[in-house]
């Protein structure tokens, strides 16, 4: 790791030397900080453990250590402390037995302010060679575990992708195990979005480290973690445990978790009876417990057991009836944005789904109908363009879905029907009120014609039986009520005519 300064000692047995090299250069500018110099090599041995210079610089001809002896205890114990020699000797042996004890430069006094200048500088060029080629082997360390990670997850996730798939993993397995007694726990981190930034997006660096978190919140007391690749936001781990100890360490996790992932995370461990090879089965039942859990922000741990036994006399309901289906298909018909968010958000519920304590699964049902219903109404108004971008956002809405955000999903259905209302309706936006007057003109001026139910509400493009409610809404009668008052009327206007006509005939 890069620091903001890098630390020298200097050691000399004379002050005014000390002093001099202390004083010779301002440190900082070189992000260098010079420690408070030794008298001695004694002196520096027993400082070395606990100030840990990155720079020594040293005198050879020292009182109990000299400096050469010096030298060879740092390159035996501190191979990382980068050494130069100050001596006011240029004996051959002296220069010598420096640069064979490691020192990388052998400067004679009195020093020159340009010759420490450019020692340091050398000190400071292998500092950084050295970083960047630990960096190197650090990043080429990284790469080889994220692969053998992938490698990994690949060869697991097929296990859970196929069901009664046989499986001969080309990674080591510990041939020690009972796999015939297996559990799986599926860990679920809804908003994975969030936690990829911290990542850099870098999907293969966030999955390794967070399987190596649930490895160590584990105490590696499991037998594999790996990442469903199908499904990047949900992590396995097959394990030998019983599910009460399987259940303990979930419920430490979820602890563990919360100060890193910044998202709800659902566990999901499925019954204690199952192989290798039917893995897939494990993986079904989580998922179907997961079906189960409440739509909302909140960490949540899901035991078969319980769940079975709570879902016993419990069904799903349909939250989005026949009806509804009918009714949002009119609005979309004839543009009415507001009668549709009214529809989807209050009457359905959606807005409130958090809330009012929807299991996950009534969630998914009921905006898979809603947005199916938007394509089936306007699939033959859109052009392929079109089609294409309403299915990519009808994809998106499953993502959006599994963070268990109520608003978010709530702006992603009001998302479509933007779209929709731009791109599939162009006729003429009109009220109910609107549409029941131009009805009623038509019953007016038709009376005489053949009318009925079904061919008023397929003329306004209306399903007749909510074609009929709203008309007795507006108009305080029901339809056919209205076409007979409306005939009698004409029948009497008629009689009336046909007297008056008599009368000015007998005149």
């Amino acid at each position: 790791m890069e620091k903001e300064f890098y630390t020298v000692l200097i050691a000399d047995d004379e002050y005014w030397t000390r002093e001099k090299l202390r004083t010779m250069i301002d440190w900082p500018v070189y992000s260098l900080r010079c420690l408070e110099p030794a008298a001695n090599g004694e002196e520096v041995v027993n400082r070395l453990k606990e100030e840990r210079p990155d720079i020594l610089i040293t005198d050879i001809n020292m009182p109990f250590v000299n400096g050469v002896q010096l030298l060879q205890m740092i390159q035996e114990n501190y191979p990382d402390i980068i050494t130069f020699v100050v001596s006011g000797y240029d004996d051959f042996q002296y220069v010598k037995d420096s640069f064979m004890a490691g020192s990388i430069n052998y400067l004679v006094k009195p020093i020159a302010r340009i010759d420490l200048v450019n020692a340091l500088s050398k000190a400071l060029e292998i500092i950084s060679l050295r970083q960047a080629d630990a960096r190197h082997r650090q990043e080429q360390q990284t790469q080889l575990l994220k692969a053998a990670s992938l490698l990994q997850d690949r060869e697991f996730s097929q296990l859970l992708e196929r069901e009664n798939a046989s499986f001969t993993p080309i990674i080591t397995m510990n041939n020690d195990m009972d796999f015939a007694g297996m559990s799986l726990m599926l860990i679920k981190i809804h908003d994975i979005g969030s936690l990829a930034c911290q990542y850099g997006h870098d999907m293969n660096q966030l999955s390794y480290a967070v399987k190596k978190e649930i490895r160590r919140c584990l105490n590696h007391d499991v037998s594999y973690v790996f990442n469903y690749v199908y499904r990047p936001n949900e992590f396995a781990v097959l394990s030998e445990l019983d599910s009460q100890k399987l259940a303990e360490k979930a419920r430490y996790m979820l602890v563990q978790f919360k100060s890193l992932f910044q998202s709800p995370v659902t566990m999901m461990l499925s019954s204690h009876s199952y192989s290798l090879d039917s893995i897939h089965d494990a993986y079904i039942e989580d998922i179907s417990m997961l079906m189960t859990r409440v739509y909302a922000p909140e960490d949540v741990i899901l035991l078969a057991e319980q769940v079975d036994k709570n879902r016993e006399n419990q069904k799903i309901g349909n939250r989005f009836t026949d009806g509804q289906v009918k009714e949002l298909r009119e609005f979309i018909r004839r543009g009415s944005r507001d009668s549709i968010e009214n529809l989807i958000f209050h009457k359905v519920g959606l807005a409130h789904c958090a809330g009012k304590r929807w299991e996950y699964l009534e969630v998914r049902q009921t905006v898979k109908r809603i947005l199916n219903t938007f394509s089936e109404t306007l699939s033959g108004e859109l052009g392929p363009e079109e089609i294409a971008a309403l299915e990519n956002m009808v994809n998106m809405s499953d993502r959006v879905i599994e963070r268990l955000d109520e608003d978010s999903l709530c702006d992603a259905i009001r998302d479509v029907i933007d779209f929709c209302m731009a791109a599939g309706y162009e006729g003429e936006v009109c009220t109910t009120t609107d549409l029941i007057r131009q009805a009623a003109a038509y019953v007016d001026e038709n009376y005489n014609e053949d009318l009925s139910l079904s061919s008023l509400a397929k003329r306004y493009g209306v399903e007749s039986t909510y074609f009929s409610r709203i008309f007795r809404q507006e108009t305080g009668e029901n339809l056919m009520a209205y076409i007979t008052r409306k005939r009698m009327e004409k029948a009497v206007e008629y009689m009336k005519e046909s007297v008056i006509a008599l009368r000015r005939l007998l005149l």
